[in-house]
């Protein structure tokens, strides 16, 4: 029996073996020529042994592993660095690590250690040991007693520099810790502090670590807690010191400061450590910085400090911006903060600009209100900042002050975005600058900050979105090395409108422009995109519905994004210029993810280029049409790869037509002449009627109204008056209205949906209460959505008694598919009889001529 079992343990040992050398890993070399084995995600349940004995990197993250034995590595000896993140490990025995005297970076993070159970001398090999991350493992069982840190197992690394853990409550590091007198970072990385069965970190935390200490990272605690004054006062050489989103409150985090007073620092990072949660007496929830509260901080030469999401709502003369030394600053970001228009102390604000003479980033963003997603600058990597999504809710406060920036020369980087302190106007003045970067966007300003000629020399990253661009004031300043320009949320429909250039600047190597969420329809003769540069070109979220032929002149263009508009195809010229591009070996990809597109005989060109064309779309061309026949969608890549299945009648539609347009010539050759002279529009215009509606018969077109009028209560006794005897009884038309068509009972936002998807045309009279009605907007936006989706042939806008000016946007913003006319409200106030008439014609001819 016992031979038995040993035969069957030695043959899972032996299926354990093979099983693990049945995964595989790879090898490379790094830039100093060190082989690398890349084990991750290969299931391992153990470390192999049968690795490459050369091998200075062992990556091993990822696997099955739960229990490092005895000898793990013992071939390894060469190894310098070790990663065993994200496994299953559980137990290390105390000579796991034997061998590795050469290990100087070792990762054992998110894991299921119990670290208080680590034998003593675990360590104890690894004498070189420089970077030990053990954070993200298990959580301790009794949450209300000390935590004892095994100082035993840790005192043996002597050589380690950065050390990442995990900061339990009530947390106890014994006198082991002194013999890391090497131990430079101490980074907490999960934190489970709370103020609870009177917790508080002590003064006497920790006084075993060494004095040479220079970083300390206490983020990420969720929950308050209380600090003692005294808590870093072993760490008389501190340089960095974060608190970021650890909610300890910004009047703890201030008073504990005290011993770095006029001494260097090069980061205090405080962000997020206030929160709405915490709302006591002693600490409130809105932060009034007074001088007392910065009496430690404004000693410190300081080079970056971060105060953003702090709670302050105010400060006191003398104290938020009165630093005794501001030539140290090179960062300073106070950000989503609830600062109000600070007009009383904007002199501090302007002496620090002038003496803060080293300052390259500043970010004062996100004030006044709580923005639901804030974008953040990371105050260790500044220079990542270029490309930030935005946070477009904000809310309007009435201008009411004059700001002015005088900038350090050596500032490169200025944000002002979502700023509601609202100045009536802002002045940025420059002398030399390095400026590079200038966020102004989503800002409140009755005019556009003024910028002197010497901001924009150096400028290459500049965003104006959310600010309409008729308060631009700057369009004429040379920016020599802009590349990048959002103007997102502008308005720019607006400009175009009114047939004016909206980008007129001179920025000779700009390469990528945003102007998305603009409700642009068309650009027209406004813009003045001849910039030979240009390589990513956004214009996605607007109403084009056609790729505007300026885009063919781009000839550098690597990206167009034209997602979310009403495109319905893509025209000759822009096909043409597409396939041009491809054959020279450029190759733009073209993003035209929701739009319109229609599937029909009028469109099969396109469809067929589609099918053959090697341009590259983002995501792979999934897009989908409608069919013009059944109006259902379907995917575009099928019905152009299988066009004569779905559109082989179409031949046959266009004989339709022409033997339609034969046999009208042919009525019309037999009518006597004299009859033909006297009755000539009411002849032609019956005769188109029945001519339609033979030709929508045969494309199952089936109307019910003629038209579907849509108004307001001012408008119903013209409507009886006038309009309804010229349509219904002297022209014979059906016409649709709500107070007199629609059935009791029926739901009115289905049946007016209905009722304009059954009508051939839609008449809106505008008054200028047009909009105050309950159902003007609903009835704009389904005509809007009939127009571009299905066969409504005309939008009539009837204007009475209102200036152009008045007109309802979303009228405006349809203006190139709208019909206007122009009638009184009273026709005795006509006082041209003959224009009253002609009205009338044109009216007619418009509902009978589709």
């Amino acid at each position: 029996m016992t031979q038995i079992r040993r035969m069957f343990l030695l043959s899972i040992m032996i299926i354990s073996v093979i099983g693990n050398q049945s995964m595989s890993c790879t090898y490379r070399r790094n830039i100093k020529h060190k082989l690398i084995a890349h084990c991750e995600n290969q299931g391992f349940t153990s470390v192999p042994r049968n690795l490459s004995r050369d091998i200075n990197e062992l990556l091993l993250s990822n696997n099955l592993i739960r229990k490092l034995q005895n000898d793990s590595f013992v071939h390894y000896a060469k190894m310098e660095i070790l990663i065993l993140s994200k496994n299953l490990i559980s137990e290390i025995q105390e000579d796991a690590f034997a061998g590795l005297h050469l290990l100087k970076v070792l990762k054992v993070n998110d894991n299921l250690i119990y670290i208080t159970i680590l034998p003593k001398g675990v360590f104890g090999h690894l004498i070189y040991l420089i970077d030990l991350d053990i954070s993200r493992n298990n959580k301790p069982l009794n949450k209300n007693t000390t935590f004892v840190y095994p100082d035993g197992a840790f005192s043996t690394l002597r050589s380690l520099q950065n050390l990442s853990i995990d900061l339990f409550m009530f947390p106890e590091f014994g006198a082991g810790f002194s013999s890391l007198q090497n131990l430079t970072v101490l980074k907490f990385v999960r934190c489970y502090l709370r103020n609870s069965s009177g917790f508080r970190l002590l003064n006497s935390t920790f006084k075993h670590f060494s004095s040479n200490l220079k970083e300390v990272y206490i983020s990420g605690c969720r929950h308050f807690f209380l600090l003692e004054d005294g808590l870093l006062e072993f760490f008389p050489q501190l340089k960095i010191l974060d608190l970021s989103e650890s909610y300890v409150h910004l009047y703890q985090a201030l008073r504990i400061l005290h011993p770095f007073q006029n001494k260097n620092m090069s980061v205090i990072n405080f962000h997020h450590i206030s929160d709405s949660s915490i709302n006591e007496d002693d600490y409130p929830y809105s932060v009034v910085i007074t001088v007392e509260l910065i009496k430690y901080l404004r000693t410190i030469c300081i080079e970056a400090l971060d105060l953003s999401k702090t709670g302050i709502v105010d400060y006191q003369q003398n104290s938020l911006f009165s630093f005794e030394h501001p030539a140290c600053f090179k960062t300073f970001i106070i950000s989503a903060n609830r600062l109000p228009a600070t007009t009383t102390y904007s002199n501090q604000v302007y002496n620090f600009f002038i003496n803060a003479i080293n300052m390259k980033v500043y970010d004062c963003s996100y004030l006044t209100i709580d923005y639901a997603h804030p974008v953040y600058i990371n105050v260790y990597h500044t220079e990542d900042f270029y490309h930030f999504p935005k946070s477009t809710k904000y809310f309007q406060i009435p201008p009411r002050w004059d700001i002015n920036y005088s900038l350090p020369a050596s500032i490169e980087f200025l944000r002002f975005t979502h700023i509601q302190i609202a100045p009536s106007s802002a002045h940025i003045i420059c002398t030399n600058t390095s400026l590079k970067y200038l966020d102004v966007s989503f800002g409140v300003y009755q005019r556009y900050p003024d910028l002197a000629e010497d901001c924009g020399k150096q400028l290459e990253y500049l965003d104006i979105s959310g600010i309409p661009v008729a308060f631009i004031t700057f369009p004429s300043i040379f920016l020599p090395k802009l590349s990048i320009l959002k103007m997102t949320n502008a308005r720019i429909d607006q400009i175009v409108l009114k047939g004016k250039k909206w980008m007129s600047f001179r920025a000779p190597e700009l390469r990528e422009v945003d102007i998305s969420f603009n409700s642009i329809w068309t650009l027209g003769e406004t813009t003045s995109f001849e910039q030979p540069h240009i390589t990513h070109l956004n214009m996605s979220n607007n109403l084009f519905r056609t790729i505007p032929t300026f885009v063919t002149k781009l000839q550098k263009l690597e990206f167009l994004d034209l997602s979310n508009n009403l495109i319905t195809s893509i025209d000759d010229n822009v096909r043409l210029w597409l396939d041009k591009m491809v054959h020279s070996n450029r190759f733009p990809i073209l993003n035209l993810d929701n739009n319109a597109f229609i599937c029909s005989c009028d469109t099969l060109d396109f469809l067929q280029w589609f099918e053959n064309t090697n341009v590259t779309f983002y995501n792979g061309g999934n897009y989908t049409c409608i069919m013009s026949k059944n109006k259902q969608q379907i995917r575009l890549r099928e019905v152009s790869n299988n066009t004569k299945k779905y559109f082989a009648d179409c031949k046959a539609t266009v004989w339709l037509y022409v033997g339609i347009a034969l046999v009208a010539s042919a009525f019309g050759i037999f009518v006597p002449l004299s009859l033909l002279y006297n009755y000539r529009w009411n002849i032609i215009l019956y005769m188109y009627r029945k001519v339609r509606r033979v030709v929508e018969k045969n494309l199952h077109e089936n109307y019910m109204y003629d038209a579907y009028v849509s108004y307001e209560d001012r408008s119903v006794a013209w409507i009886q008056k006038f309009l309804l005897p010229k349509i219904e009884d002297d022209w014979g038309l059906k016409v649709f209205l709500h107070d007199r068509d629609l059935l009791p009972g029926d739901l009115t936002a289905d049946a007016k949906a209905e009722s304009i998807q059954q009508s051939r045309h839609v008449v809106f009279i505008i008054t200028e209460h047009f909009t105050e009605g309950k159902w003007g907007r609903f009835e704009i936006e389904r005509a809007k959505y009939e127009k571009y989706t299905t066969n409504l042939r005309k939008i009539i806008v009837i204007l009475q008694n209102i200036r152009i000016k008045d007109i309802p946007d979303e009228i405006v913003n349809i203006s190139n598919d709208v019909c206007f006319i122009e009638m009184a409200l009273d026709e005795n106030e006509t006082g041209n009889r003959t224009d009253n008439q002609s009205h009338w014609l044109k009216l007619k001819s418009l509902l009978y001529l589709s």
